[in-house]
């Protein structure tokens, strides 16, 4: 397939850029539009996460907290004291808790007694009662043993539960037993309880303290708490609004929720994420329904840049094609133009071929003689560079030094001097580089067998009118065990 020319050019390749530069931005809307999704669903599950571990840190503590109080007490006189003050401390930490409340066992015989210490600490007449559904309160019938409120620490000055035959309610009978069987605390669903005119809805907790009585004459401690308060302050103030949490206890899931947030408008059931959140040996579910607008702006201004960035590269990407395809036009004419030059000029260029044909030729022969000269003469010649490393060597000095020129290249030549005669070869480079004419030195140098072969030096700058001495060209002749030569017309060191 051949590339269309002249004016076609400027249409079809713009066009073509500008077409795959929107095929591509699309590609990678939709590859980005799948990451926003996994990461959509990863931040719910982070959201979801931190509100299940949220409530069930706030409900493991107020669990707890009841175990503390109820191992701290036994069965001496004091216990009514110390779960007065323990409890003043729990409800001034925990704003959700209601009351807690203290049942201890009373025979019949000690009814009466109770009663009159229960009224004249309280200043009013309280009997033992059983509770009714209808929120009234009935005298308990004569029992053998009853299981009685004896102490009640709330919030206000309102004590409901005081003086009340605990099993007599219906909803506190198993949790009780549990507490007594297990030896540890039970909890009951979230219930409403009504006596005389009052009435108080919450979640309690039983928990029986360890006083070496058997398990049926055990004391037990209840807290009672609204799980609307809890829930309220357990989670974040600030919950997504596109995002509805709910918990239910597992045993009451279609009844009203223990707590739920503002509904969202456009709920996604599909995408509900819940939890099991353990109290005690109750479960409650937490529930977080997304919207379906849920981090949409986040993925709406990503995929604006997106789209903004992949236009603009696109219409960059083409108008540099236009210009490209507009030097190419003019390339071209530049090209023809050239041709007919180019033409013009190979005729010159033949013409300088064989001059230069013939100058190589000469040079060559020049080369050639150079070099018989140099063989002929018996010496040997070498070039240094600026730092006296060797560049190249003739031949001969395998002759002179029994060195190979190839074991010779990039040495330093002063590791050929020996150390007596160093110093005077350093001092005859310095010469030659500052007087710029030939040095003449009368030397040893070592062979291969490290051995002091004696030879005359011959160096000459080579001088550089910009940058001043680039190296050293040096001749190296044999002078078997001779006196040093007078200096010659030539400057030298000896």
């Amino acid at each position: 397939m051949t590339m269309p020319e002249g004016r076609s050019l400027h249409i079809w390749l713009p066009g073509l850029v500008l077409i795959i530069g929107l095929l591509c931005t699309v590609a990678v809307n939709h590859q980005i539009d799948k990451g926003l999704s996994t990461l959509r669903t990863a931040l719910l599950e982070s959201h979801h996460q931190h509100f299940t571990d949220t409530v069930q840190q706030a409900l493991t503590s107020r669990v707890f907290a009841l175990d503390l109080i109820a191992g701290s007490l036994g069965a001496g006189d004091r216990s009514a004291n110390i779960f007065e003050r323990q409890s003043e401390n729990l409800l001034r930490r925990l704003p959700d808790v209601l009351n807690l409340d203290r049942i201890v066992r009373v025979t019949d015989a000690q009814r009466e007694t109770m009663e009159q210490r229960l009224s004249r600490e309280n200043g009013q007449n309280i009997t033992f009662g059983e509770w009714q559904s209808s929120g009234n309160t009935r005298p308990a019938g004569q029992q053998a043993e009853y299981q009685v409120v004896s102490q009640v620490a709330g919030r206000d000055s309102s004590k409901i539960s005081l003086g009340l035959v605990a099993p007599s309610v219906p909803h506190w009978r198993q949790p009780m037993d549990s507490a007594l069987q297990h030896n540890k605390v039970s909890a009951t669903a979230q219930t409403q309880i009504q006596r005389n005119g009052r009435s108080q809805s919450a979640v309690r907790l039983f928990r029986a303290v360890e006083n070496g009585a058997p398990a049926g004459a055990r004391t037990l401690i209840s807290l009672a708490f609204s799980p609307d308060m809890l829930l309220q302050e357990a989670l974040p103030n600030r919950i997504n609004p596109r995002l509805q949490v709910t918990v239910f206890d597992l045993d009451q899931h279609l009844k009203t929720p223990l707590f739920a947030t503002d509904p969202v408008n456009q709920p996604q059931r599909p995408q509900a994420l819940r939890s099991a959140i353990g109290l005690a040996d109750r479960e409650w579910i937490l529930t977080t329904l997304p919207d379906a607008g849920f981090a949409d702006g986040i993925r709406q201004h990503i995929q604006q840049v997106v789209w903004l960035v992949g236009l603009l590269t696109t219409l960059a990407a083409a108008l540099i094609a236009l210009w490209l395809c507009r030097r190419v036009t003019v390339a071209r004419a530049e090209q023809s133009r050239l041709g007919t030059a180019l033409q013009t000029e190979e005729q010159r260029l033949e013409n300088a071929r064989i001059e230069k044909t013939a100058l190589k030729q000469a040079l060559q022969d020049s080369e050639q003689r150079s070099r018989d000269l140099v063989a002929i003469a018996g010496g040997c010649i070498a070039e240094l560079d600026e730092e006296g490393c060797i560049g190249f060597i003739s031949a001969q000095t395998v002759e002179l030094l029994g060195r190979a020129p190839a074991d010779l290249h990039r040495l330093p030549i002063t590791d050929l001097v020996p150390d007596d005669d160093k110093s005077r070869f350093d001092q005859g480079l310095t010469a030659s580089r500052q007087e710029r004419q030939v040095i003449r030195l009368d030397l040893h140098m070592l062979n291969s067998g490290g051995e002091a072969v004696p030879v005359t030096v011959r160096v000459k700058p080579v001088v550089d009118t910009l940058t001043g001495c680039a190296g050293f060209r040096l001749s190296l002749h044999a002078r078997p065990g001779m006196p040093e030569e007078p200096s010659g017309p030539p400057s030298s060191v000896t």
